[in-house]
C-alpha cells in the first residue's frame, strides 16, 4: 500500500504535496455531482460510477489526520463552487432570463402542440375515411387508365367499329343494300358476344336506326313501278333484315303494291268517264296481272294461309278480290255518265279484254261485267226514249197545224223531172212495192218522207231512232224483254 502523507502543523493546504492535492478536480467533480444530485438520486451513470470508485480508492490512501480534514476541504470546495455559481449567475443573468423565457415559450408551444395533437387525433378517423375513398378512387382511375391504355393499343380497330354506322348509312343512301346488311350482321354478332359493353350497345342503337331507314327505303321501292327482278331483290333484303315474319312479309308486299295501284288510280282525271274507265281498266289489266305473277314468283308456296283461306287461293287472291271489287264499284259509279252507245261498247270491249288477260292468272272477271253494263244500257235506252217522248209531247203542244203540200208528192215529182223518158216509162210500169220503196227514199231502213208532213211525229221518230242507234252498239240479248217493256210503258204513259 502507498504511505499516507500527513500534513504537519503549520503547513498550508497548498504546501502539502499529497495525492489529494493532485486529485483536487476529482473532489470538485464529486462535489458538483453531490450538489446536483437530488434527494432521491437516479441511478448513476457509468462515468460517475468510475469517478466514485477512484475517489473512494484515494480516501483509503489518506492518513487519519488527512481524513479528519477532508470534510473541511469539501466544505471549502463547496463554498468556492457556490461562489463561482453565483458569480456566473450574476455575470450571465441574461442567459438565465432568456432561458426562462424560452422555457415558458416552449411550455406554451408544447400546450399548443398538445391541442393540435388532440385535434389531429380527432381528425384521424376522417383522414382514414378520406384515405379509403382516395384508395377507391385511385383504383378506379387505375382501372380506367388500364382501359385507356388498352383502347389506345386497339385505337385503329375501335375507329373502324365506330365508323360502321356511318358506313352503313352511306351504303343505304347509295343503294348498296348487300354491304349494308353485311355490316348489320357483323354488328349483331358483335352484340351477341359483347352485349355488356356500352360502346357495342351504342353501335347497335345506331345500326338499328339505319336499319329502320333502310326498311323504309325498301318498302318505298315496293310502292313504285317495280319489275319482277327488283321485287325479288327487295324481298330478299327484307328477309335478311328479319323485321317481318313470313306471313307479315307477304302482307307487307301486297299492302305496298296496293298503295302503288291506289296512287296511280288517284292520279287519273275523272272529267271524262270514257277516258277514265279505259285508263282504269288498263291499270288493272297490267298491274293486277303483274302483282299476281310477282307474288307467285316470290312466294312460290303460300303456306302462311289458314285452312279457311286455302279454298279461295290464299292471301294474294283475297287481295285480288278486294281490288276487283273496287274496280267493279268504279264501273258502277262512272258508267252511267257515258251517254253514247259507241263509247259504252268500247269500254265493254276494253273490260272484256282485261278479263281475258286476267283469266291467265285465275282472275277472270268477264262473268261479273254483263250485269253492270246491262243496267247501264237499260238506263241509257230508258233515258233516250224518255227524252224522245218528252220532246214529242212538248212539240205537240206548241205545233201549229196547217195544210202543206205532201212531202212525198214533191219528192216523187222531183225524181220524175230528173229522170229520162225510159226511166219515166219504167216508173209508170213499176210495181206497188217499188213505188213504196221510192217513197221511202230507196232505203228500207230510212223513215218514209210522209212523216215530214207531221213535224211532231217526225221528231218523235228521230228520237226513237237515236235511242235505237245508240242501243245497236251495245245491245245485250238478255235485255230484249226489258227494253220492250220500257217502250210499252213510255208509249202507254204518253
Amino acid at each position: 500500500m502507498r504511505p499516507l502523507n500527513v500534513r504537519r502543523p503549520g503547513d498550508s493546504p497548498s504546501d502539502v504535496t499529497s495525492p489529494s492535492s493532485a486529485r483536487q478536480p476529482s473532489r470538485s467533480s464529486f462535489s458538483k455531482s453531490s450538489l446536483s444530485r437530488p434527494a432521491v438520486s437516479p441511478k448513476p451513470s457509468i462515468h460517475e460510477q468510475e469517478q466514485e470508485d477512484v475517489y473512494f480508492t484515494e480516501l483509503l490512501s489518506y492518513s487519519l489526520e488527512r481524513l479528519g480534514k477532508e470534510p473541511e476541504l469539501l466544505k471549502a470546495d463547496q463554498d468556492h463552487l457556490r461562489k463561482q455559481a453565483e458569480e456566473s449567475a450574476v455575470k450571465h443573468y441574461k442567459a438565465f432570463i432568456n432561458t426562462a423565457s424560452c422555457l415558458e415559450a416552449a411550455k406554451e408551444e408544447m400546450q399548443g402542440l398538445a391541442g393540435h395533437v388532440d385535434a389531429l387525433l380527432q381528425d384521424i378517423p376522417v383522414l382514414d375515411r378520406i384515405c379509403d375513398q382516395f384508395v377507391t378512387t385511385a383504383k378506379a382511375l387505375q382501372a380506367k387508365q388500364t382501359e385507356n391504355k388498352q383502347l389506345q393499343s386497339n385505337h385503329a380497330t375501335m375507329l373502324e367499329l365506330l365508323e360502321v354506322p356511318q358506313l352503313m348509312d352511306t351504303c343505304v343512301r347509295n343503294g348498296n343494300y348487300d354491304d349494308a346488311l353485311d355490316l348489320k350482321g357483323f354488328i349483331s354478332k358483335l352484340a351477341f358476344m359483347h352485349s355488356d359493353l356500352k360502346v357495342v350497345q351504342s353501335l347497335v342503337k345506331d345500326v338499328d336506326a339505319t336499319s329502320a331507314s333502310m326498311l323504309e327505303q325498301l318498302l318505298q321501292k315496293l310502292r313504285s313501278n317495280i319489275q319482277l327482278p327488283d321485287c325479288l331483290r327487295m324481298i330478299g333484303y327484307l328477309r335478311r333484315l328479319g323485321v317481318f315474319s313470313e306471313r307479315e312479309l307477304r302482307l307487307q308486299f301486297l299492302q305496298c303494291r296496293e298503295e302503288y295501284m291506289a296512287e296511280v288510280i288517284e292520279d287519273l282525271e275523272e272529267q271524262s268517264a270514257y277516258d277514265y274507265l279505259k285508263r282504269l281498266t288498263d291499270i288493272h289489266r297490267l298491274h293486277l296481272f303483274d302483282v299476281v305473277m310477282q307474288y307467285r314468283a316470290i312466294f312460290s308456296d303460300d303456306n302462311s294461309v289458314q285452312d279457311d283461306e286455302s279454298q279461295d287461293g290464299g292471301l294474294v287472291f283475297s287481295w285480288a278480290e278486294h281490288r276487283v271489287c273496287l274496280y267493279l264499284e268504279a264501273l258502277r259509279r262512272h258508267l252511267p255518265r257515258i251517254t253514247e252507245g259507241g263509247s259504252l261498247a268500247s269500254v265493254l270491249e276494253h273490260c272484256m279484254y282485261c278479263g281475258m288477260s286476267l283469266a291467265r292468272v285465275g282472275l277472270d272477271i268477264r262473268g261479273l261485267l254483263p250485269p253492270i253494263f246491262e243496267a247501264c244500257v237499260l238506263n241509257m235506252f230508258s233515258k233516250a226514249v224518255g227524252t224522245a217522248v218528252d220532246t214529242f209531247l212538248m212539240v205537240l203542244d206548241t205545233h201549229k197545224w196547217t195544210s202543206m203540200p205532201s212531202m212525198a208528192a214533191r219528192s216523187r215529182g222531183r225524181s220524175a223531172s230528173l229522170a229520162d223518158p225510159a226511166a219515166a216509162a219504167s216508173s209508170d210500169a213499176a210495181t206497188p212495192s217499188s213505188a213504196s220503196n221510192e217513197a221511202h227514199g230507196g232505203d228500207p231502213s230510212t223513215p218514209p218522207y210522209a212523216l215530214m208532213d207531221h213535224v211532231p211525229l217526225a221528231i218523235f221518230v228521230n228520237g226513237l231512232l237515236s235511242a235505237f242507234n245508240e242501243l245497236r252498239h251495245c245491245a245485250p240479248l238478255s235485255l230484249a224483254t226489258a227494253l220492250a217493256s220500257i217502250l210499252q210503258v213510255r208509249f202507254t204513259c204518253s
